[in-house]
């Protein structure tokens, strides 16, 4: 198996980076969120990889950092997720926004990303609840372990467009004036006036 390329980014589009390591150019498959974050063209560039091995192909998966890459192989071993609908929830959801809803359970709030169902949301709930919360103990996501309250404030501000970690400081400042007590609505209104 492929598991790290190190090398120059020779090419990059928002889905496809083509790495060049000892003359040879890898493409690696990328979610747009890990598309955005890629350096430079020419710039020297490490990704951790997944080879997906078919009868036809061989397909490289390209991931920043640990999380997302844990992520992606424990949602493509669920019935009805392959490697490109995980990349395609991967391109639409932070990989810490993923874990959250997953852990909270809310089969909602995964069925609102582009390609999932509520069939899929179920089954992802189902299938991942604990490895999700391993994942982010794991990577030291903390937001998971949260109280529900203001995990809800955090992806609240992330839908108004606050980014981590500006939303979770917020809302962990918010909580520390009102008390770990305080519903998800008050913990939105204080954490807004600390943005």
């Amino acid at each position: 198996m492929i598991e790290r390329l190190r090398g120059i980014l020779a090419q990059k589009t928002p889905l496809l980076a083509i790495i060049e390591c000892g003359g040879v150019g890898y493409g690696v498959n990328v979610s747009a969120r890990t598309g955005e974050m890629l350096p430079s063209e020419g710039s020297e560039l490490t990704l951790l990889t997944h080879l997906v091995v078919r009868e036809d192909s061989l397909t490289l998966y390209g991931f920043l950092d640990m999380q997302e890459k844990e992520l992606f192989l424990n949602m493509i071993e669920v019935t009805g997720i392959g490697p490109k609908m995980a990349q395609r929830i991967l391109s639409s959801i932070s990989p810490s926004d993923l874990l959250s809803l997953i852990a909270m359970e809310d089969s909602a709030g995964l069925s609102k990303i582009k390609g999932i169902g509520k069939k899929t949301s179920e089954m992802l709930v189902l299938a991942l609840k604990d490895k999700a919360l391993a994942i982010s103990a794991s990577s030291g996501d903390s937001s998971v372990a949260m109280p529900f309250a203001e995990q809800e404030a955090i992806l609240a501000l992330h839908t108004l467009g606050v980014k981590d970690p500006g939303a979770k400081k917020a809302v962990e400042k918010a909580a520390e004036i009102l008390g770990k007590s305080a519903d998800s609505g008050k913990l939105i209104a204080e954490a807004l006036r600390h943005l």
